[in-house]
């Protein structure tokens, strides 16, 4: 806790710099579970600064990200974000030097690298994968590391890479998902786990109480939890998905629910 009330006050810090100086400001890449904590205070923020600061949270690809960085922008100066944005976040494309000889590459392989780098989670955005080829993958980080990782990253595992930035706007392939259309009893984590992975209900409570389950980032241990719409959740060695809400219910009961999981 003490973590999460030192980067609310350092939130608050950066919106009275913004509003002082007339400056834009920003913060590091943020977990979801630090986003989650941040939209409880934000109501109070924007009542504070009402038409004179925008708080906007955005990973380089607003929708879809998952790491983002909360940006601070004076109203007279809005129209000059998307520049500022292109100067924090930098977009690199990484393809094997040699196709013939590189090995299929996870998010965890790429990540492991940078880390053995030196740099810290809150420096690095989101890491996406080519779905249909694994050995190709773009990273949003920190624009004051690009350069440095453009020549130090020289390898993940046994792969000789190939780096260049492209333009943040223009990724060569977003992350892979598809929308699963579920009938469930009733909307507890546990059964919408079980319906999402194909999972026996007792494999899907199991996980939740061992606490491999995070809930927008947050652990959660309680599988008559009550999913909401839009939350992200993420079951560690199975994968990821969003909850898009319930859109009916049928004659049985039963509620017909949405679901987009990653792949």
């Amino acid at each position: 806790m003490d973590e999460i009330n030192y980067l609310i006050a350092h939130i608050k810090d950066l919106a009275r710099k913004s509003s002082k100086e007339g400056i834009m400001t920003s913060t590091s890449f943020l977990s979801l579970s630090e986003q989650s904590e941040i939209n409880k205070v934000l109501p109070s923020l924007n009542k504070e600064y009402l038409n004179e600061l925008s708080f906007i949270l955005d990973g380089g690809e607003r929708e879809n990200s998952d790491r983002k960085i909360l940006f601070i922008v004076p109203s007279f100066l809005n129209e000059y974000f998307e520049e500022f944005k292109k100067e924090r976040i930098s977009l690199l494309h990484l393809t094997p030097k040699n196709a013939k000889y590189s090995e299929k590459l996870t998010h965890r392989d790429y990540l492991g690298a940078l880390m053995n780098l030196g740099y810290k989670r809150e420096k690095i955005g989101d890491i996406i994968v080519n779905f249909e080829n694994q050995n190709e993958a773009v990273i949003y980080l920190d624009s004051m590391i690009k350069d440095t990782v453009i020549n130090e990253l020289v390898s993940v595992k046994h792969t000789s890479l190939k780096i260049k930035e492209i333009e943040l706007n223009n990724p060569p392939f977003s992350p892979h998902f598809e929308y699963i259309s579920i009938y469930i009893s009733s909307l507890r984590l546990d059964n919408i786990i079980k319906e999402t992975f194909k999972l026996a209900r007792e494999a899907a409570k199991e996980l939740i109480e061992k606490e491999f389950v995070f809930v927008n980032g947050l652990t959660q241990s309680s599988p008559s939890y009550q999913l909401k719409k839009n939350d992200r959740v993420s079951v560690k060695s199975k994968g990821k998905f969003i909850f898009l809400d319930e859109t009916n219910i049928n004659k049985k009961g039963k509620y017909h629910t949405i679901i987009k999981k990653y792949s």
